[in-house]
């Protein structure tokens, strides 16, 4: 037998290739990806070709084939061919996969069809356009060709109110023989028109509508978004755009030919909201079905805690320029705006949804009171008319303030220690020490004036010679320098203060008080804007203030003296313990400093009456207790 007989004979002996077909899931929903995995087994080293069915309703995404080979094994080298295709379905139903059919040399090998089950898409364009853009779609007339890509803008009119939400439609119409041929689905843009508040829509993968169009079917793609004009005009819709591509070939790569193509603008002409009947609180917002809810947190206050207060509007329109509502406060009220909430949340194809206002409200005054009704006027785009989102009228109702206590009861005095430093000075100065305290401040501005008089007599040039002084300027300055003599730190010394340090100074009280009006009402006269007033009034007051102070007596020095004597002989004559209430006395007494002061000292509000302060002048001293 001759070899290339013996070899022919040895090729048709040969077991025919082993070949497989399986898809790694036989049931996926639309739009959805799966492999293709195709298997060849050969001890022959003959090359395998493989020969692909026709892939009805679906997309070749991906290839790849890999060539193995094994030398274990009796019989020869075990060559396996593996290619891998990445299908993505295009339609809902029942796919075939042909047969795959494998040659190798005169043996033809084929493998038994599969059937895949591919299930309606749960987010695809028939569960995301809204049946605003639904209806425009199906009013919408075809194309002119069947026979090439066609863009258009479809929208609901030419013509539309302030306010008013204006949907626009790119509709991107493609051949079926041209659409299943795509690389990839066709991507549609859509831009915003200038003077308009733009909300985007849906934007689906899926074909939106099929028609027939001169014997031929269409698939349309489109893109959706929501438009609001804001000021009355015309306005230009630019045109929208479309990109897809083509593969030219099928190789490991991927060559495609890629197109775009845009749409003509539209004009819309926005007309202003109507003139007639329109209230004089209009909000100028256009809108369909506000309601306007007013909460409070909590529902009834207490003075100086704030209240926390939203003010909802809710329904169809253009949510974020919703503008914030008018709420007249009452007085002693005062309102601090916080921060505001949207969401959007649609309503059959509208844009619609809620936005709060937060606010902090602090009550100044106890009592009750009545926040007035609150009305958020819009014009009604669904009636035709200018209506109201309306708030009755609410009693607010604050009680008084709650002042800071203990927590627990204070505890006991611990009696019996040794005084504090502040204390043993100021036991330790009596009797001689207040009079040392008393007369050496007033000596030493008197040795003071002396040391000066004399330096400036000593001086070659003379002084100039002062401005003559009126009735009243000379009263002042003696009024100035008798004050001075009573208070040396007058003039740091303002209101009650000054009546505390002359009444220390051994004055009456009602004298006290009456000086220190004099001297406030002098500092009005002099620095205030309405002048010094009757000059011929004030002039007699001070008179009659420096005779009570003088005492009748001629001579500063001598009713210096005198005043000072006074003070001493009272301070001789007084006992210790009665200088100033011990330590004890107070607080047994219950004077215990911490208590916050009437609420009018704070300035937030109207005052509450004072409570009366028990009287600790005079205390009434209390055994301490035994051991």
């Amino acid at each position: 037998m001759t070899p290339a007989l013996w070899l022919l004979l040895a090729l048709q002996s040969a077991a025919p290739p082993d070949v497989t077909a399986q898809v790694d899931r036989a049931r996926v929903p639309a739009g959805e990806e799966l492999t293709l995995t195709i298997r060849a087994r050969s001890r022959s080293a003959e090359p395998v070709v493989l020969a692909l069915p026709g892939l009805t309703g679906f997309t070749i995404v991906s290839s790849r084939e890999v060539m193995e080979v094994t030398l274990e094994g009796v019989g020869g080298p075990l060559r396996t061919m593996t290619r891998e295709l990445r299908l993505k379905t295009q339609r809902p139903g029942t796919l075939v996969i042909g047969s795959v059919r494998v040659r190798q040399g005169p043996r033809e090998i084929a493998t038994p069809p599969l059937t895949v089950t591919v299930d309606s898409a749960a987010t695809g364009l028939a569960t995301t356009v809204s049946p605003i853009a639904r209806r425009l779609i199906e009013a919408a007339p075809p194309p002119a060709h069947n026979d090439r890509v066609a863009l258009s803008l479809i929208l609901p009119g030419d013509s539309v109110l302030v306010g008013q939400q204006l949907d626009v439609i790119a509709a991107a119409w493609f051949p079926r023989e041209l659409r299943t041929r795509l690389a990839y689905l066709p991507i549609l843009s859509l831009q915003t028109a200038e003077g308009t508040w733009s909300y985007p829509g849906a934007v689906p993968t899926e074909v939106a509508a099929s028609r027939q169009v001169r014997g031929g079917w269409m698939d349309l793609f489109v893109a959706h978004q929501a438009l609001f004009p804001l000021a009355p005009g015309r306005i230009v819709i630019p045109p929208a755009s479309v990109v897809y591509a083509v593969p030219t070939g099928f190789s490991v790569f991927k060559r495609e030919e890629r197109y775009s193509l845009r749409s003509d603008t539209v004009p819309v002409t926005v007309l202003p909201l109507p003139a007639e009947h329109r209230p004089a609180d209009d909000q100028r917002v256009a809108a369909q079905g506000l309601a306007l809810d007013l909460g409070l947190d909590p529902p009834n206050g207490r003075v100086g805690e704030p209240i926390a207060m939203t003010a909802t509007v809710s329904g169809a329109g253009n949510v974020a320029l919703w503008p914030e509502p008018a709420i007249h406060w009452p007085r002693g009220f005062r309102p601090y705006p916080g921060e505001t909430g949207m969401r959007i949340t649609p309503r059959d194809g509208r844009i619609a949804g809620t936005k709060v206002f937060h606010y902090l409200v602090m009550p100044d005054s106890a009592g009750s009171f009545l926040l007035p009704e609150v009305r958020y006027s819009y014009y009604d785009l669904a009636a035709g008319s200018y209506r109201a989102a309306t708030v009755a009228p609410r009693v607010l109702a604050v009680a008084p303030g709650i002042e800071p206590r203990a927590a627990r009861a204070l505890p006991p005095l611990a009696r019996g220690r040794t005084p504090a430093w502040a204390d043993q000075l100021a036991r330790g100065l009596v009797p001689w020490g207040w009079l040392l305290l008393f007369v050496g401040p007033p000596l030493l501005v008197w040795l003071g004036r002396r040391r000066g008089a004399s330096a400036r007599v000593g001086e070659t040039a003379p002084p100039a010679a002062p401005a003559p002084l009126t009735r009243l300027g000379q009263l002042e300055r003696e009024f100035q320098a008798l004050l001075a003599s009573h208070v040396p730190d007058a003039p740091a010394r303002d209101g009650d203060g000054l009546a505390r340090a002359l009444r220390a100074a051994g004055v009456d009280s009602a004298v006290a008080d009456h000086v220190k009006r004099l001297r406030d009402r002098l500092r009005a006269s002099r620095y205030g804007p309405r002048g010094l007033g009757d000059a011929a009034e004030v002039a007699a007051e001070l008179e009659q203030v420096l005779r009570v102070l003088s005492g009748e007596t001629s001579g500063k020095g001598r009713r210096m003296v005198a005043v000072m004597v006074l003070v001493a002989l009272a301070a001789l004559g007084r006992p210790t313990a009665a200088q100033a209430p011990s330590a004890e006395a107070l607080y047994d007494a219950g004077a215990v400093p911490g208590r916050r002061g009437r609420q009018g000292d704070s300035g937030l509000g109207t005052s509450r009456p004072a409570r009366p302060a028990r009287p600790v002048s005079q205390p009434h001293r209390r055994a301490a207790p035994g051991p």
